[in-house]
């Protein structure tokens, strides 16, 4: 199903909305603006929209200002407001926007909505076209709607509603409304309009009695699509657009906050605003921007990724919450900015199997919570880094997307010798040496003799850092067999590990 929503009189309505209504009905907008009258003057203005009162004057569009004016002599010209037109045309696909994202801004006074999808008609058509209409109304706009099944039919279901009409399949009642349109509806190109004229074919009902073979040999691929859109048979894809829409709320404080409660309260609202246009475009935040300014010029910027993205302004707010608790500001806040990170919602169905947390965005406000806590960046997973040191690694937010661990290989190798069972952390011990190599063993206050000791293996790394490191790695055993792996860092000794 499709609808068709129109604005009638477009150019006069955008221009009424601005300025007071005028003391005379008949009404004419001209073609230029004010400002490029008067930078080059033209007498040759025509007229692109006419008032009701002003057409039953004989007045009508495509007239010149002159031609008009010996017709009614009180009709009023106007120029067009362009900034006007814009700002209802927006209005226009906000509107069409509310109940689906896939529409398509056919002209600047018609959309074309696509609700087969849409999750928002179920009353009906009727239901629908009347909360549309009176969506509408509350701008201060009158609009025509029209609902038929294919794109091209709902448009001339649009021009002949008053206000609302729907063509159902198979009911050729309905249709025949569309017979009395006239034919300046099609937007003929001047010269087929011409033609029409000096046939005498003035309606859409006239012009379907005509044989669409012979139009099309008359009239050529034009006339074929005009007779196939009088017919309502033609179906074509809508050129869907997707507006921008900003995610992002800004706030100047008149007054210097200090405490928690009054910037939850600030934040609270943006929030619900910024989830209310989530809804709007079907969408999802996965993440929240938040930056505080404060008097000292200092600034706090963060990044709240979501566990489970979602457009509920409680879960996202105790993400906010959670975060802020943690935070100590050095000077009062003088501004706030909030800004969503929007994606699509993803479906997906787990296996039979398989398990996942209960509530993930609760699993990321516990973590925030023992980070604030902790400190920033104590809180994550341990991700290895690519080093040559041993247990070199740092803490990544269990959020954040998973790298591939460098230090593995896709294929496993083979493993040779005995295991190696380690202290975490290493153990510091005592040594005794005999011309550089360990022959006494001092740890947990015993003194294990070394029969034997291989080494050193000499590791380093990070010489291009402030930090540099340097081990000297030893393997010793005891009289009883037990092997054991030792360090030395300069001359600390340690006990990383025993083999077997």
């Amino acid at each position: 199903m499709h609808a068709a929503l129109w604005i009638p009189r477009f150019h006069l309505q955008a221009l009424l909305r601005q300025r007071p209504p005028p003391r005379r009905p008949e009404l004419a907008v001209l073609d230029q603006t004010e400002s490029a009258q008067k930078s080059s003057p033209s007498d040759d203005a025509r007229l692109i929209c006419v008032s009701e009162a002003a057409e039953k004057q004989g007045v009508f569009t495509g007239m010149t200002a002159t031609q008009a004016q010996a017709r009614c002599e009180h009709l009023q010209l106007v120029y067009r407001e362009k900034t006007a037109e814009e700002a209802v045309q927006d209005l226009l696909q906000e509107c069409a926007l509310s109940w689906t994202p896939d529409f398509e801004s056919t002209s600047p006074d018609l959309c074309i909505l696509d609700l087969s999808r849409a999750g928002r008609i179920s009353g009906g058509a009727d239901a629908c076209g009347r909360g549309i209409l009176s969506h509408l109304k509350a701008q201060q706009l009158e609009g025509r709607l029209g609902f038929a099944p294919h794109v091209d039919l709902a448009t001339l279901a649009a021009f002949a509603a008053d206000p609302l009409l729907i063509i159902s399949d198979h009911q050729s009642d309905e249709k025949s409304v569309l017979h009395q349109l006239p034919m300046r509806t099609l937007r003929p190109s001047p010269g087929t309009s011409a033609i029409l004229q000096a046939w005498g074919i003035e309606t859409l009902g006239h012009f379907l009695k005509l044989p669409r073979q012979d139009i099309a040999t008359r009239l050529g691929s034009e006339g074929l699509l005009l007779w196939d859109l009088a017919a309502g048979n033609r179906e074509r894809l809508l050129r869907l657009i997707r507006p921008t829409i900003g995610y992002r709320e800004e706030h100047d404080l008149e007054h210097p906050v200090e405490c928690l409660e009054p910037l939850l309260f600030l934040l609270r609202g943006m929030l619900d605003r910024l989830c209310i246009r989530l809804s709007d475009a079907w969408l999802v935040a996965a993440a929240l921007l938040l930056t505080l300014r404060f008097t000292d010029d200092q600034r706090h910027h963060r990044e709240l990724r979501i566990a489970e993205p979602t457009r509920d302004a409680e879960v996202l707010f105790r993400v906010l919450h959670s975060h802020l608790d943690g935070l100590t500001a050095s000077a009062p806040i003088t501004h706030i900015t909030l800004e969503i990170r929007p994606i699509r919602a993803a479906s997906s169905q787990t296996l039979l199997f398989e398990k996942s947390l209960r509530d993930p965005n609760r699993f990321a406000e516990t973590l925030s919570q023992i980070e604030a806590i902790l400190g920033p960046g104590s809180v994550g997973r341990a991700v290895l880094i690519p080093r040559h040191r041993p247990d070199s690694f740092r803490i990544a937010g269990f959020l954040e997307p998973r790298e591939k661990d460098l230090r593995l290989s896709a294929v496993p190798l083979p493993q040779h010798g005995l295991p190696l069972r380690r202290f975490r952390p290493a153990k510091a011990v005592r040594i005794l040496c005999s011309q550089g190599i360990p022959i006494v063993l001092h740890a947990d206050k015993k003194a294990v003799p070394l029969t034997q000791a291989t080494g050193p293996c000499l590791l380093s790394g990070d010489w291009w850092d402030t930090q540099p490191w340097k081990h000297e790695v030893w393997d010793a055993a005891d009289a009883d067999g037990t092997l054991y792996r030792l360090i030395c860092q300069g001359k600390l000794w340690s006990l990383d590990g025993i083999y077997g």
